[in-house]
């Protein structure tokens, strides 16, 4: 199937707000205030945006995980597709101070259908506040995989943590810096299956 190249963008959504968690349960949200929409240039076009989805009132991404098809699934289905979901792990500030953290919400958009989650990374102090992507540009007649691997900064330490994407690809830039405390939404852009066609999955986030 022809696929016209486009820009696939994974947004990461940072906010300023006081720290709310109301009667101790995390409460996930779409419409949670933010501050600026963290954006990359180097995603690819295919599928739609999916619907975005906050972290509770007060709590900020300091930990994330990803959905990756690796190299044996892909043999199995006879399509690469790589990245396939983003999950971002979020705490209080307020509560928690360093990590391994025990209490967390969790948030993702649109996931891919192959793939199995990995471990979560987390920040080892503050929050994550920006991101580079990897992606594979349009191979023409070859396998597409669209976005394979994502990396986040860290604030307080300048620290950086690699996800356990793929490697087909080269990294784009980075983000601009979360201008608030930290990252506390996403959104992604995922292609849905194509049948006899070629699958990408995950194209983009912001």
């Amino acid at each position: 199937m022809y696929k016209f190249l486009s820009l696939t963008l994974i947004s990461l959504l940072a906010v300023f707000g006081q720290y709310v968690i109301a009667g101790g349960r995390f409460e996930r949200t779409i419409s949670r205030p933010f501050g600026s929409v963290l954006k990359v240039h180097n995603g690819l076009p295919w599928g739609s945006w999916g619907q975005k989805e906050m972290c509770p009132t007060g709590m900020y991404a300091t930990g994330f995980s990803l959905k990756v098809a690796g190299i044996w699934e892909s043999l199995l289905v006879g399509d690469n597709t790589a990245l396939n979901g983003i999950r971002l792990h979020c705490i209080n500030p307020s509560k928690s101070s360093s990590s391994p953290y025990e209490d967390y919400a969790t948030v993702q958009s649109d996931v891919g259908s192959w793939g199995k989650w990995s471990d979560i990374k987390w920040c080892s102090s503050g929050f994550l506040t920006s991101f580079q992507l990897r992606v594979e540009t349009f191979q023409g007649t070859r396998d597409d995989t669209a976005a394979n691997n994502i990396r986040f900064n860290c604030s307080g330490n300048a620290e950086m943590l690699k996800g356990s994407g793929m490697s087909w690809g080269e990294w784009g830039d980075w983000s601009e810096k979360c201008g608030g405390k930290g990252i506390c939404g996403i959104e992604t852009k995922v292609e849905q299956p194509q049948g006899d066609g070629d699958d990408t999955a995950l194209n983009d986030t912001r």
